[in-house]
């Protein structure tokens, strides 16, 4: 995934998770992982995720896999 890719992801991921009135800290330990700082560096475009990550994103943010990848 390029650069242009992953910030596109990112926005998506704090769309929702703003949406949800989550902070990044909050995401982070609702899948398992916590790090703010991992979710920041998604959300800046600045990481690669990985499809399991993604997943669990996907579903703490109560959308599919695919709503989060569609642009």
């Amino acid at each position: 995934m390029g650069i242009d890719e992953r910030k596109m992801l990112g926005r998506k991921i704090r769309e929702y998770r703003e949406g949800l009135d989550l902070t990044q800290e909050e995401l982070a330990v609702t899948i398992g992982n916590g790090s703010k700082q991992c979710i920041s560096s998604i959300e800046n475009g600045a990481k690669n995720v990985t499809i399991d990550v993604l997943c669990r994103i996907a579903s703490a943010l109560k959308v599919r896999v695919g709503d989060l990848i569609s642009f």
